[in-house]
Formats: structure tokens, C-alpha cells, sequence
């Protein structure tokens, strides 16, 4: 089986796992994690032994601390339409995958990371997620598909609210909105993902192909709202505004770093 820098994969009895794992930075998403699903999902898509595909995490503190701050303060305006672009079309090919797409969420999920999941089919939580579509913290507007799937799901009124307050919710809150399907406790949190694809795999691949493809007609989706998603997302970064409360947090985060570490040597020496 291929290796990818970015996901670990397993393939056994007709399920397909990949797994983020870009540990060190919390599997934040840049060009690579990218072009990474997007040849998994390619590969997927053209290897008939599989009939279910599960996106989870090999951490359980973090599903995906949403997009790499450190790619994003490099972008500028005319880029960030490109950038905005490739995601929607990598997360279009994951959404229009003819079987089904579980997202198996562990710990935090942000931005990219519930863009992400919320074009998979179902997705489940264990009790310790996160979520939160919170790019308005940083003058930026969602470019992964944001504004568009989690109104889908959760309703204009709850997506306004989430979005533009930036709050982060937990898995009960998820699951009351129906931004999730159901939530299991953490110690046995693959195994039931498992079950459920073995469920699934029970029943009609043909039949479950077909009623995907109807469910989906009757989510009227509507290629003009993420066209337009695409060009608001350039504006605001030739704004300047999400460079600079980029940088105010990371060099915020740097501060409370250093004062950590001072705390900690003076323990020491004590």
C-alpha cells in the first residue's frame, strides 16, 4: 500500500481507514495534507474492494487544529482564491465519492478540520471533540466550504451563530444541533466505527451508491455560494486584516511559551 506523509491507511475487509497524522502540528491543514487526501481519495475511488472509507485521527487529543497559521500568513489576496479553490475541489471529490465516507472525530476540530468532515456522509464523536468553525476570530471568512455545508446541516440560524461568534462547541452540543450523528466514549471509539462499516457493508453496495447520489440532489447544492466563498476568502487576505491577527496570536502563543518554560526552570531550581 502507498505511504503518505500525512495519513497513516489500513485496508482490511472492505474498509478503507486514513487517519491524520501530522502530529507535530496538531494535523493542521496546508498544500500537503491537501494533495494528500486528494490522492487517497483518488485511490478510493478507483479500487472496487472498497466499500466504506473512515477519515479519523491517530491522536485523540485532535482531529485537526484546522489550517497551518504558519501556510496562511505566507498567502497573499490573489493566492488565497487559489488556495480557497484546490480545497473545494480536493473536498468536492471526497463528497461526490460514491461510497460511503465516515468521519471519526477525537479531540479538537477546527476550520479546516470540520470543513473536512462535513463533506463526508456521516460523522460520529467521541465524547472529548470539539468543534468550531471560528475563522472570523482571525478576519478571515471559511474558504474550505464552510459557509455552505454547515448551514446544510445545521440550519442558517445555528450556522450564523457558530460562525460568527467563532464559538466552539462539544460533542453533546454537536450532536443536539445535528452536526453529528451519534457520540461514544473514547475508550472503544475505532472499534465502534468499525461496527457500524460492518453494518454498512451488509447491505446493497448498489442500492446504498444509488440512495447517496438521490440524497445528495435533494441538498441542492449550489456550485455559485462556494464560487463565491472563493473570492471572499482572497479579499479578506488582501485586506491584511488575518496577517495581522495571525501574527498578534502567534506571537501571543510565543509569550505564553516563554513564561511556561520560565515557570517550569524556576521549579526546578527551587
Amino acid at each position: 500500500m502507498v505511504e503518505y506523509k500525512n495519513f497513516l491507511t489500513t485496508e482490511e475487509n472492505g474498509i478503507f481507514w486514513a487517519k491524520l497524522n501530522r502530529t507535530g502540528k496538531m494535523n493542521a491543514f496546508n498544500q500537503e495534507v491537501a494533495e494528500d487526501l486528494n490522492k487517497i481519495v483518488m485511490y478510493v475511488k478507483n479500487n472496487p474492494s472498497i466499500k466504506v472509507f473512515v477519515i479519523g485521527t491517530t491522536s485523540n487529543d485532535y482531529f485537526s487544529a484546522g489550517a497551518d497559521v504558519e501556510w496562511f500568513m505566507k498567502i497573499n489576496g490573489p493566492e488565497a482564491v487559489d488556495v480557497s479553490y484546490q480545497v473545494h475541489q480536493v473536498f468536492g471529490n471526497l463528497e461526490r465519492l460514491s461510497i460511503p465516507v465516515i468521519a471519526a472525530v477525537k479531540g479538537l476540530c477546527l476550520t479546516a478540520g470540520l470543513e473536512l468532515i462535513m463533506c463526508c456522509d456521516m460523522i460520529y464523536a467521541a465524547e472529548n471533540a470539539k468543534f468550531g468553525q471560528i475563522e472570523c476570530r482571525f478576519g478571515i471568512t471559511p474558504g474550505g466550504g464552510g459557509t455552505q455545508r454547515l448551514t446544510r446541516l445545521v440550519g442558517p440560524l445555528k450556522a450564523k451563530e457558530l460562525i460568527y461568534l467563532g464559538r466552539i462547541i462539544g460533542a453533546d452540543e454537536a450532536n443536539k444541533i445535528g452536526l453529528v450523528n451519534a457520540v461514544f466514549e473514547l475508550e472503544d471509539f475505532d472499534t465502534k466505527i468499525n461496527k457500524i462499516c460492518r453494518k454498512i457493508i451488509l447491505n446493497s453496495s448498489e442500492a446504498i451508491r444509488e440512495c447517496k447520489f438521490l440524497i445528495q440532489q435533494a441538498t441542492y447544492i449550489n456550485e455559485t455560494g462556494f464560487q463565491r466563498e472563493e473570492i471572499v476568502f482572497g479579499k479578506r487576505f488582501a485586506s491584511g486584516e488575518p496577517n495581522e491577527r495571525l501574527s498578534f496570536m502567534v506571537a501571543q502563543q510565543k509569550r505564553e511559551k516563554r513564561k511556561k518554560e520560565r515557570a517550569k526552570k524556576k521549579n526546578e531550581a527551587a
